[in-house]
């Protein structure tokens, strides 16, 4: 990974990881160890010595699924798996006490909670973000981020989406001039 923290930016940036949560590796990898994971844990440990925050929103759809809609499709589809009862993050990530954790009731890791106005009180402009899955939160996030004006850094290498061809052809059309792909 080649993304180096340096510039302007960084005094008013935060790395936003999204939904690397015990349910979404449960769904997408089973038992099996991610590289994935190694890749986002080095990516962390390299933002932490910037000071800058680090932010977990991981999706949630309630303890009793009291956040779900019969109205969406995909969260009706998912309810009757059992998934996204906690925001439990995955075993083994990088997190520290002073980490911040937001839950999700949708895609968009901006919906429903207070993200945008602690980064906002914070001064953040900037969003260095990676996630799974790309065609989700990564796609919803992101267009959420731009349309708001954030100056949004998306970082490939910690982006996953199990319909590759989906994920590449996101990345090569840079999600529609929205981000800087590092």
């Amino acid at each position: 990974m080649s993304l180096e923290f340096e510039g302007s930016y960084i005094d008013e940036s935060a790395l936003i990881i999204m939904h690397y949560q015990a349910d979404v590796f449960a769904i997408l990898f089973g038992e099996q160890p991610s590289p994935l994971l190694d890749k986002c844990n080095d990516l962390i440990r390299r933002w932490r010595v910037t000071g800058r925050p680090v932010l977990f929103p991981n999706f949630f759809l309630g303890g009793n699924y009291q956040h779900a809609s019969q109205n969406n499709r995909l969260i009706s589809s998912i309810v009757p798996s059992g998934y996204f009862r906690n925001s439990r993050p995955v075993k083994g990530l990088a997190i520290e006490p002073n980490d911040v954790f937001y839950e999700c009731p949708r895609a968009s890791v901006f919906y429903g909670n207070t993200l945008d106005a602690d980064l906002r009180s914070r001064g953040i402009t900037t969003l260095v973000m990676a996630g799974i899955s790309t065609t989700g939160v990564v796609l919803s996030s992101i267009t959420w981020a731009s349309d708001a004006d954030y100056d949004v850094r998306l970082v490939r290498d910690c982006c996953y989406d199990p319909d590759q061809a989906a994920h590449e052809a996101l990345f090569r059309t840079g999600f529609g001039g929205r981000v800087q792909v590092v």
